[in-house]
């Protein structure tokens, strides 16, 4: 699991709503310390697939750069693991005809200080980009050996990417699995959260469950096996 760097930045009390009693700003208090994980590193590829045996290739690998065996700081260290995604493997229609798309990422083991304060887009953050990216591209040249030969487009996301189109304070995955909230429910009347900050946590199944479960929690039992009659008559279960 992706390690946890820093906490979420903490608003100052006097931001709080007034008339809140102890139980909500305990609350608030216990969520502002929610630890975050590290953030990610993606190299999206599209490539030439000439001549390679694609039903020989699986959907997904990981690659561990420093080792899977010993402590857990080793585990989850700096750019360790790294994911391949090679999702033409399960439908090659994903790409066009006679290429390969292929998916890098580091496992929410990216840190943030390393591309803290660099402007977007300068030299010196695209000189960044390649070079901390060069730890995906030998993951990517256990699957494919001549992948750099094949490139048709590279696209390489960095944490500040993560930063700026997903909003996501120093570009982190998430909270951690620990740290995350055990339920929707909050002290705050009428409040109900969702995410993935909330149990089971963090990526899109995760987030789909508690999204569910949030939903859930504003209706009633009846009111649930009314609906559920309902999709019964319609055909739809």
């Amino acid at each position: 699991l992706p390690a946890a760097t820093s906490q979420v930045p903490q608003p100052a009390q006097d931001d709080w709503p007034l008339g809140l009693g102890e139980p909500a700003l305990a609350f608030l208090r216990a969520s502002s310390r929610v630890e975050m994980t590290r953030s990610y590193l993606h190299l999206h590829l599209a490539l030439d697939n000439t001549g390679l045996d694609l039903s020989s290739m699986e959907a997904h690998y990981t690659v561990m750069t420093s080792g899977l065996l010993g402590s857990t700081e080793l585990v989850v260290s700096d750019q360790n693991m790294v994911a391949v995604s090679n999702p033409c493997a399960l439908d090659p229609d994903l790409a066009p005809p006679g290429t390969l798309l292929i998916h890098a990422y580091g496992c929410g083991n990216e840190p943030y200080d390393a591309w803290e304060g660099i402007p977007r887009g300068g030299a010196e953050y695209e000189r960044l980009k390649k070079e901390r990216a060069e730890v995906l591209w030998a993951a990517v040249e256990r699957v494919v050996p001549n992948a750099r030969a094949r490139v048709k487009l590279e696209l390489i996301g960095s944490p500040l990417t993560h930063e700026r189109f997903l909003r996501r304070p120093r570009g982190t995955y998430g909270a951690t699995f620990s740290a995350a909230l055990p339920n929707c429910g909050t002290p705050i009347r009428n409040l109900v959260l969702c995410g993935d900050s909330v149990f089971p946590g963090i990526g899109v199944p995760a987030v789909a469950v508690n999204g569910a479960s949030a939903a859930n929690t504003l209706v009633g039992p009846v009111q649930h096996w009314m609906a559920m009659d309902k999709l019964t008559t319609d055909g739809r279960m």
